[in-house]
């Protein structure tokens, strides 16, 4: 009965994010201005358009070795490469497949490659999201700093960024110190739990300390300061290279905006791929880039432009390799399902 509950939810979350994903698509595609759209395409300048994948494709440089990082205290000697390969596939997954099955099987292909059990490696991963938030919150300062005086026309978006900066910055901060909080009282926490956990079946008691005990283990990684200041700085360099990314494909549309735009953009970029969507992040990616863009001054052509060469630069390098990476792996769909949590036998 749970299954089928679960399998219904799927469905239902997957059918809505196909809605939300088609209803942008129609309305970009109804709104677009093609004449100037394909203006912009055809005056586009192509090295600005490779520096710009170049620069956003060494994320997943920086994602691998923030993982490493994270993973050293519970598995240690795990190779750099390898978790390059995992992140690259994780990623290309994201964009092929529903569910953001990336995010499940990326610990699956850490798991498979350290020997080490699933349930840590996903609480590295919720780790890191807390890094991810710490690391928008960092690039939102710089755009602070560095928007010019002459972007006072955008007095109240600069406004409204900072009123979601500062949730956003609460919010890393206090899931943070929580991990942190578990991790330095990892044994009153435990007993604490084994207690509140007594209190149910024996059946149930044994699979929630079993869980709360894999969770715990994922949180070793932060009892490291130096692992935990470093893994902090792999986060704020990993979104600031995003921004440098738009920047550089800004150049190569010859869009004239202060690097603060870039900044901002990434943000929003951050906000689209949570919401709920259909694979490959078509028509929400587009519209909210679009609007950005918009928002600062932008020809809603050249915006338009922008956004779907956004598109092609963020996803398609990642995904080819990524397929690669699956296919020299000799990995299937099926393995990858039968490991993933909802999907193994009871």
């Amino acid at each position: 009965m749970l299954r089928g509950e679960g399998v219904r939810a799927r469905i239902f979350r997957l059918l809505v994010g196909v809605a939300v994903s088609l209803g942008f698509t129609v309305w970009f595609l109804a709104r677009a201005h093609w004449s100037e759209l394909g203006a912009a395409l055809a005056d586009v300048h192509l090295g600005w358009v490779v520096v710009s994948a170049l620069v956003l494709f060494t994320e997943f440089l920086i994602r691998a070795a923030r993982w490493r990082e994270l993973l050293w205290q519970i598995a240690p000697g795990v190779r750099f490469g390898r978790l390059f390969v995992a992140t690259t596939i994780g990623m290309a997954l994201n964009v092929v497949l529903p569910f953001r099955a990336g995010d499940f099987a990326r610990p699956w292909l850490g798991s498979r490659e350290t020997g080490t059990p699933m349930l840590p490696l996903f609480t590295v991963a919720v780790i890191e999201r807390v890094f991810d938030i710490l690391g928008l919150l960092f690039v939102f300062l710089v755009m602070l700093v560095v928007l010019p005086d002459t972007a006072d026309t955008h007095h109240e978006l600069v406004r409204n960024l900072q009123v979601y900066g500062s949730i956003f910055g609460v919010i890393g901060v206090l899931g943070l110190g929580t991990f942190l909080v578990l991790a330095a009282q990892e044994d009153r926490a435990r007993a604490l739990f084994h207690r509140l956990a007594s209190l149910a079946p024996a059946p149930l008691a044994r699979k929630f300390t079993t869980l709360f005990d894999g969770f715990v283990v994922g949180l070793s990684s932060v009892r490291s300061r130096p692992a935990l200041w470093r893994s902090a700085g792999y986060s704020m360099l990993h979104w600031f290279n995003g921004s440098l990314s738009i920047y550089a494909l800004m150049m190569a549309f010859g869009i004239d905006l202060p690097f603060a735009a870039a900044c901002f953009t990434t943000v929003a970029i951050a906000l689209t791929v949570a919401l709920p969507q259909a694979p490959g992040f078509f028509g929400v990616f587009h519209m909210a880039i679009a609007k950005t863009l918009e928002l600062w001054g932008q020809p809603s052509g050249p915006a338009e432009a922008f956004a779907v060469v956004m598109w092609g630069v963020s996803f398609l390098p990642v995904t080819v390799l990524g397929a690669i990476f699956w296919w020299r792996e000799g990995l299937s769909t099926s393995l990858l399902r039968g490991s993933m949590p909802g999907h193994s036998e009871p």
